[in-house]
């Protein structure tokens, strides 16, 4: 853990922390005192969700061997006890996904709610969360406290490091739950744009081919009449034909009557009687 003698505050300003000092893990050389940290001060990129580390001054840690033996042990376990405590945020034993911690904030809480959550999340915290429910603490008086309260509750260092890390990263992993729905909406939006300007496009070629189809269905209908007509035609020519065969064979049953008369009336007998 870093060790610090005379480090400025960030939120306030102030030139001499003192022995109280708290070290945001996102922005870069960025320090809150204990007055700070405990009211949650924003500023610029900085927000309250930020995870805070404490910095002990040497002089604190110095003076009790055990603490210091003890805050090296939190510092090398925090990393591995963190990890342990975000995986189940989202999922208990048995794999099945809790609702409630996974959608609401700390803040929101009961005081029945934060032990239940607090045993869910880690059976290990039954202490801490039986102390929390005997002093009637709320989810939003867990989320605002103070060196004092947790003195009140009889909150071990251990504890307090554990809640404090707890506090942190369920306001962040419900912040960045809100980006992603958020960025999904968004995103979402111009897909929903471009599905309504192909069911436009889509409507409009459904229109065309009803026309078009429409124009065949009368093209159609026009050779259909055509072809009616030719039949029409051919039945006359056909017709005609007929009746033209029969004028020709009666011509030329009258030219042999014609001429078998002419032939009877040249003949020699008929000479010789004149």
């Amino acid at each position: 853990m870093l060790k610090h003698s005379s480090i400025p505050c960030n939120g306030c300003n102030t030139l001499d922390i003192g022995n109280a000092c708290y070290e945001c893990q996102m922005c870069p050389n960025y320090n809150l005192c204990l007055r700070c940290f405990n009211n949650r001060k924003q500023t610029l990129n900085h927000l309250s969700s930020h995870p805070m580390l404490p910095i002990e001054s040497p002089s604190t840690v110095n003076s009790n061997p055990l603490a210091k033996q003890h805050i090296d042990q939190m510092d090398r376990l925090g990393s591995t006890y963190l990890s342990s405590m975000l995986s189940k945020l989202s999922t208990n034993d048995d794999g099945m996904k809790l609702t409630p911690p996974s959608t609401r904030t700390l803040d929101k809480f009961s005081i029945d709610e934060l032990y239940e959550y607090l045993l869910r999340l880690d059976p290990n915290l039954k202490s801490l969360a039986e102390k929390l429910k005997s002093e009637r603490v709320t989810g939003a008086d867990l989320v605002n406290f103070n060196e004092d309260d947790y003195n009140k509750c009889s909150i071990t260092y251990g504890e307090k490091k554990k809640l404090q890390f707890l506090v942190e990263q369920k306001q962040l992993k419900v912040n960045s739950q809100s980006v992603v729905s958020t960025s999904t909406v968004s995103e979402s939006t111009p897909m929903q744009n471009e599905i309504t300007n192909l069911k436009e496009i889509i409507k409009k070629q459904e229109q065309e081919i009803q026309g078009k189809n429409s124009a065949i269905q009368q093209l159609e209908d026009i050779v259909e009449k055509q072809d009616q007509q030719t039949r029409l035609q051919e039945a006359i020519i056909n017709q005609l034909q007929e009746s033209l065969e029969k004028q020709t064979e009666e011509m030329r049953v009258l030219i042999e009557l014609v001429q078998q008369h002419r032939s009877i009336v040249l003949s020699p007998s008929n000479s010789s009687d004149k």
